[in-house]
């Protein structure tokens, strides 16, 4: 026999609950809303009402709280419907609802990386608690939490901000320095760089400057080495020794500056 909450509801049944005796979750997981999604779903909330039931929970006070829905619950609201289909759930409301938004594909990043850090530390869990949980691999879960890694102005901003993509945010928190963290994300809103390009800046910042020049060197020499020159027209050729002669000069510049400097 499926058992009551003190109210009389029942664990997975369906009712029809009035929108003002919903509070909202302080625990909701998604905090960001896009305004033009909202607006869709209002449109559609109108012409065919609201299709999936919202869940609901209860607490000691006999209040009642959303546990997933909120988006829906904004767009009947805005539709102007009073009373909403509702699952009644009991259990660990705040996995519920991450599972729930997840499935649906309706949190950031950030939201989903808070989320399970908050679950975490609520419940003492590891990593292959949330990875069973979620139905996702240890890595996958290892890779979202390093996301609150991130120094807090860009967790802000990523929070509201759908477009910054989870690759994106998970290579910047590879940074060990939230100096070098800030620098990768405003490079990536300057000039949307790619995951790729944003590795190899990371990698750029921990090389010395004589690794990078040198580095660079022999990679100008494997591709010399590599050209056939006899197919090249004279004036190129021309070309190649002047930038080449230009190159061994200022090199000879600089080790003799360098000399000079150590001699004092």
């Amino acid at each position: 026999m499926t058992a009551k909450s003190k109210s009389g509801y029942v664990k997975g049944k369906l009712y029809s609950i009035h929108i003002a005796s919903l509070n909202s979750d302080p625990d909701q997981p998604r905090k960001y809303v896009d305004a033009q999604a909202l607006d869709e779903l209002t449109a559609s909330v109108k012409q065919y009402g609201v299709l999936e039931p919202v869940l609901f929970r209860q607490d000691s006070n006999q209040s009642l709280y959303l546990v997933a829905g909120e988006r829906r619950c904004l767009a009947a609201q805005k539709a102007g419907i009073t009373e909403l289909p509702a699952i009644f759930v009991e259990g660990n409301y705040a996995e519920i609802a991450l599972v729930e938004n997840l499935l649906r594909q309706d949190l950031t990043p950030i939201e989903e990386s808070e989320a399970m850090d908050r679950i975490m530390k609520e419940h003492s869990y590891k990593q292959e608690d949330l990875s069973n949980m979620l139905g996702k691999a240890v890595s996958t879960i290892s890779e979202t939490l390093s996301l609150n890694r991130l120094p807090q102005q860009i967790r802000d901003e990523c929070r509201n901000n759908p477009s910054v993509p989870k690759r994106v945010l998970v290579e910047i928190a590879r940074s060990k320095q939230e100096s070098s963290m800030i620098s990768q994300y405003q490079k990536y809103c300057r000039k949307n760089l790619s995951p790729e390009e944003l590795k190899e800046e990371r990698q750029k910042q921990k090389k010395p400057e004589a690794q990078i020049m040198l580095e660079a060197l022999q990679n100008i020499t494997i591709k010399i080495n590599k050209l056939s020159l006899n197919k090249w027209s004279e004036p190129d050729r021309q070309e190649l020794q002047t930038i080449t002669n230009a190159i061994k000069d200022a090199v000879e510049i600089k080790l003799k500056e360098t000399t000079a400097t150590v001699g004092l």
